[in-house]
């Protein structure tokens, strides 16, 4: 989703561990899952960033609403939001009443429950290119489900991919040499730096014959709101004969109730969904054309709990809400308030930067000439975020629960943290390194 990323420490596990003089509850926690839990978390982006000392949460233990709480009982205004699954808040009523509904039916059954079709008939309404549709659990499954039909219907092996899209071997051919996937897959993945127009024409003109897809993210929340790489990848992948697959497991439901397809008026051949679906519930979606996701009747691709029918009812009542309330108008109307706030607060405060990006995921770009003070002063105003009682990384992600009030009183806090930040030794000032690449 990314352009730039945290970077985890480098530090080593003992120096992690290594006592506090009063150690929280957290950190003992941590401690013990650490003996446990390789990086004490199950998911990257979760672990603990120490360059951030104690003021970054190490466990989150409830949340309701836009607001949630550390295992020390401080409450936090949340704008990660889960990575960006909670698309309405936390514990939201109306979708935990369809899930205790359906718990009490069951979870799992012998045979395909009904929830099924309905769910699907949402999806063929809402999404522009959803002609069918089938369910798996996870963002990466739906993308691995979609290059493998792609490569199926057109029975080319190769594939080239734009942005992140998960852990496996096909998306992971550019990482650490030391994490596992073979290296012959080079032969067969080639990566196009997101947004660069000129490489992804070289690219598909170089290999077009070998092609079965172009995996991209439609936007990679960045300043560039235009769709125009988005665009021009259709246009190229359509005079090669080559399938346009669109990974929304970020964007989609988010960005407009139709996804980024939707908002850039692209229309792709496959689209995989996620994230914003099911408020936090555990499903996504691999959708597309029919002629494409009927070469599922030559071969076999199955889970036995694509079917789960907590997560189908939660994606259902999620959905719906979104259709009546108008949900995404919501989700701009607060962060343009948010993006106001902040060009505010920066006048206030004297710096260089301004906001960007898209309202549902906006942030304060610090743009003074020198690079590094701007990553630096970014990392400060974080961290003191965290200690104001703001939980962000890098975007602000907005749900249906962020009101006026929440949007103004993190904004005041915001202004608070810009002040200790730009107010910091200049020593400190200097000496911190950029905490992502």
């Amino acid at each position: 989703m990314e352009t730039k990323i945290f970077r985890q420490s480098q530090s080593s596990d003992d120096e992690i561990r290594s006592p506090a003089a009063h150690m929280k509850l957290s950190d003992k926690h941590f401690e013990e899952a650490l003996k446990l839990i390789p990086w004490g978390t199950q998911t990257n982006a979760k672990r603990p960033f120490p360059q951030f000392d104690d003021t970054m949460p190490k466990f989150i233990e409830r949340g309701k609403g836009c607001r949630i709480w550390d295992m020390e009982g401080k409450e936090y205004i949340d704008f990660r939001l889960a990575l960006g699954p909670i698309t309405l808040g936390y514990c939201y009523d109306e979708v935990d009443d369809a899930v205790r509904a359906q718990m009490k039916k069951g979870v799992l059954f012998s045979m395909a429950s009904p929830l099924e079709l309905e769910l699907a008939q949402l999806l063929h309404e809402i999404v522009p290119n959803a002609e069918m549709v089938r369910f798996m659990k996870t963002g990466e499954d739906a993308n691995l489900c979609n290059v493998r039909i792609a490569r199926a219907y057109t029975q080319r092996d190769m594939i080239l991919t734009s942005g992140y899209h998960g852990y496996p071997d096909w998306f992971a051919v550019d990482e650490s040499p030391k994490n596992g996937v073979p290296a012959i897959l080079k032969d067969y993945v080639k990566v196009i730096p997101w947004g660069d127009c000129e490489a992804a024409e070289k690219l598909i003109r170089q290999y077009n014959e070998r092609i079965a897809c172009v995996v991209s993210i439609p936007y990679d929340a960045n300043e560039d709101v235009s769709g125009t790489y988005i665009k021009h990848l259709r246009k190229l992948t359509k005079e090669h004969g080559i399938l346009l697959v669109l990974d929304e497991v970020w964007t989609g439901f988010r960005v407009a109730l139709g996804g980024a397809q939707e908002l850039f008026s692209v229309d792709a051949d496959l689209a995989s969904y996620a994230k914003a679906m099911a408020n936090g519930y555990p499903i996504s979606a691999y959708v597309g054309k029919k002629q494409y996701l009927e070469t599922l009747n030559t071969f076999r691709m199955t889970t036995t709990y694509a079917g789960e029918t907590l997560s189908i009812a939660a994606a259902i009542a999620t959905l719906k809400i979104m259709k009546r309330e108008k949900v995404q108008d919501h989700l701009y109307a607060m962060g343009r308030r948010l993006m106001e706030g902040f060009n505010r607060i920066a006048a206030e405060c004297g710096v260089e930067a301004y906001a960007a990006g898209l309202p549902p995921s906006s942030f304060l770009k610090f743009n003074t000439p020198d690079k590094a003070y701007n990553e630096r002063l970014e990392y400060l105003w974080f961290r003191e975020l965290f200690r104001e009682g703001v939980f962000v990384v890098l975007r602000w992600f907005i749900c249906y629960s962020h009101k006026a009030a929440d949007i103004d009183q993190a904004l005041e806090k915001a202004k608070t943290a810009l002040k200790k930040a730009l107010n910091a030794e200049p020593k400190e000032r200097s000496s911190i390194k950029p905490f992502y690449w």
